[in-house]
């Protein structure tokens, strides 16, 4: 009987065994590289103003209106490489004189994930690109404002004497994103 139970056993086994069957799958991956800059809110302008003060003897008033920018991205970049984001006024262009026009970029804030970069701090805008955001690898920072990295426009008065009221500027200022 013990005989008969350790056969039925055996051959269960060797059932069940012979009833696997695998099978495989090829599974294909095509991920391609991304590179999208954006910025938010994209239809305003950046105005920047001097203003007489209202005493005499005191200096210039400059006044900002609408001089915050934020700065959204999206990257995926074959291993082993980076990014980065320079900004520069376009070709030839030049803040009037006795001014210099001015950016400082803030720490990431927001949603996004993956290596974001390093934010620069100041820079003064001429019309050679400058780094302003270094070090992207894989990473998005989240859409709109208040995701990525917000860019603050300012002027500075160097020079008190070169000063033009009469005069005005608009310039072009041109963002891109670099691969490494």
């Amino acid at each position: 009987m013990k005989q008969l139970i350790f056969i039925i056993c055996v051959f269960c086994a060797i059932s069940n065994y012979a009833q696997n069957d695998f099978g495989s799958v090829t599974a294909i991956f095509n991920l391609q590289e991304v590179a999208m800059i954006d910025l938010e809110p994209n239809n305003s302008t950046v105005t920047l103003n001097l203003a007489a003060s209202n005493e005499a003897g005191e200096k210039a008033a400059i006044v900002m209106a609408n001089n915050k920018k934020w700065i959204n991205f999206s990257s995926a970049v074959i291993a082993g490489n980076s990014r980065s984001i320079s900004i520069q006024m376009d070709v030839g262009q030049v803040a009037p004189p006795g001014i210099y026009l001015k950016l400082s970029t803030s720490n990431y804030m927001g949603i996004g994930q993956g290596v974001l970069g390093s934010p620069s701090g100041v820079v003064t805008l001429n019309d050679t690109p400058q780094t302003i955001i270094s070090n992207i690898k894989g990473a998005y920072t989240g859409n709109g404002i208040n995701n990525g990295y917000e860019l603050t426009y300012y002027l500075e008065i160097y020079d008190y004497k070169l000063l033009d009221f009469d005069q005005s500027a608009t310039l072009s200022i041109i963002l891109t994103l670099n691969e490494f």
